[in-house]
């Protein structure tokens, strides 16, 4: 899309959910989309959207934390339902439903006790999956915003997403600036666990611009954070197009080593009463299959069912779609999910025909809210969406090349010159 690139000056626009975006100037916006008036680079759009976000009115808090309840609500309801059930196997450990959730419950209580609520951002760094998905659980449970920083680089995503805490493994390794022990306990593992913060300070107050707990997982290659919502999540637990799954089936994640996939597994996994086995050990040089440049993932999803069968799927996405957006087919075509959209489209933002090849969007139920404190870039990649089944829909611009299939498969092009 050479023109798109070549365009130094946007015009702002907001949809009727005050989702805003930049939209070439002179062309009219898709349904569902009006123009405010203001226009101007990328970034002078960011700062006009930052100005105009910044104060955020108590009700609207209120409403956005209680819609997003509905995740935790939703393991809880899980978990009510068979407590006694297995949700966590690690090694030789497996912990039920209840004895997760007892430790979910200790933890969150402690970090309320610390000044966490709905507002805060608290980073969890560490390497241990079953430890980690406790003190996530924790922090959602306490109705606060998680960073989850478990990379290579944990103390540069620490320093660029600025949280209130930081809870990490007893012991030497926590990030720099942080040695203040405000909290101590046991994770499921049994290992000791700490929620620390800087000397000297207090948790500060709440922040107004993100009023509804949320999961952000810095991306590898900088210090970029994607924001996902707990309505993203909750879309997991339905007829989602993975592998079904159910109380008594192992649900497997062969090489859970990218966070944002563990997360995905966590959620389908606990929201459909299934147990989620991970490795006690990593194998070395593992990790799933991402394209450096264009950010896709490609990674399997593995069911062991009560009955005896077995079900495996090689699925793709983006960190942008919560990793999941389309199941890879034989011979590398891609299949999208229920519910999502895949365009591949020419410079005018109108379809490519079938067999030829276009830059590649998506839009469904599984995009995230954008990157963390970056309204520009997010404004960049997150486009009203022309072909949008529902007004005011958005669009993510992946950098990719892609082919159009007979179908509605689609084939991504080797050699794509990114954005």
């Amino acid at each position: 899309m050479s023109g798109w690139r070549e365009s130094r000056y946007f015009q702002l626009v907001v949809s009727q959910t005050r989702d805003f975006a930049v939209w070439p100037i002179g062309r009219r916006p898709p349904e569902g989309w009006r123009i405010v008036p203001f226009a101007g680079t990328i970034q002078a759009c960011g700062r006009q959207v930052a100005e105009r976000t910044g104060a955020v009115r108590a009700s609207d808090v209120a409403r956005s934390v209680a819609t997003d309840i509905s995740l935790v609500g939703l393991l809880r309801k899980a978990a009510g339902e068979q407590p006694d059930a297995p949700a966590l196997g690690f090694g030789h450990l497996r912990l039920s439903y209840r004895r997760l959730w007892e430790s979910v419950d200790d933890v969150a209580d402690r970090l309320v006790a610390a000044g966490v609520g709905p507002g805060r951002r608290v980073a969890v760094v560490g390497d241990c999956a079953a430890d980690l998905i406790g003190a996530v659980l924790a922090v959602l449970a306490a109705g606060a915003s998680c960073v989850l920083c478990a990379g290579s680089r944990p103390e540069a995503a620490v320093r660029a997403t600025r949280p209130e805490l930081v809870l990490v493994p007893a012991g030497p390794g926590a990030p720099a600036g942080w040695p203040l022990v405000r909290q101590r306990w046991r994770g499921v593992t049994g290992a000791a666990w700490q929620a620390r913060g800087r000397a000297g300070s207090t948790v500060a107050a709440p922040l107004v611009e993100e009023p509804e707990p949320s999961l952000m997982v810095p991306l590898a290659e900088d210090a970029v954070s994607v924001v996902w919502r707990g309505t993203q999540l909750t879309w997991l637990a339905g007829d989602c197009g993975l592998p079904r799954s159910g109380q008594g089936d192992r649900l497997r994640v062969p090489v859970p080593t990218d966070p944002l996939v563990g997360a995905v597994a966590v959620a389908r996994a606990l929201l459909t009463g299934a147990e989620l086995v991970l490795p006690a050990v990593r194998p070395a040089g593992a990790g799933d299959r991402r394209d450096a440049a264009a950010g896709l993932a490609r990674w399997s999803l593995r069911i062991d069912r009560n009955a005896g069968s077995a079900d495996e799927v090689e699925l793709c996405g983006f960190a942008e779609t919560a990793m999941v957006a389309a199941v890879v087919s034989e011979g590398g075509a891609l299949a999208p999910l229920p519910q999502h959209r895949w365009h591949v489209l020419d410079d005018d933002f109108g379809p490519v025909p079938t067999g030829e090849v276009g830059e590649l969007f998506l839009a469904g139920p599984m995009l995230t809210v954008g990157y963390l404190d970056r309204p520009e870039l997010t404004m960049a990649r997150f486009l009203p969406d022309p072909l949008g089944a529902a007004e005011g829909s958005r669009m993510f611009r992946t950098g990719c090349r892609a082919r159009r299939l007979p179908g509605h498969r689609f084939a991504l092009v080797e050699g794509d010159d990114g954005i």
